[in-house]
């Protein structure tokens, strides 16, 4: 005779509280996978604002350095001009020395 035999309804008993653990474990896996998934998919949304976030300071940062270069340009182009008109006042300069002297020795 077996033990199952010898004591059915003990054994029934056993069988009916390891289902009824297992269940319970079971739904304590399925509440952590939701709340794991919520988590994950918060993290998700997190991440793609920092994205957003990330691209606005690059465009940001784009435009300034593109700004600085014409302001660069602009300083180059002043400093051009700047040179031209230095070197005409100083051509000019000499062309009025030459016409002082050339008028010293008329008088």
């Amino acid at each position: 005779m077996t033990a199952f035999e010898l004591d059915p309804q003990g054994k029934l008993d056993i069988l009916i509280d390891q289902v009824g653990r297992l269940t319970e474990g079971l739904n304590e896996i399925k509440l952590l996978i939701r709340e794991q998934s919520e988590v994950t998919k918060q993290q998700g949304q997190l991440i793609q604002q920092q994205t957003e976030a990330f691209q606005q300071q690059a465009e940001a940062m784009k435009q300034q350095a593109e700004a600085f270069q014409q302001q660069a340009d602009t300083a180059k182009q002043q400093a051009d001009a700047a040179k031209q008109q230095a070197d005409t006042a100083h051509l000019q300069a000499e062309s009025i020395s030459r016409l002082i002297a050339l008028l010293e020795r008329k008088d």
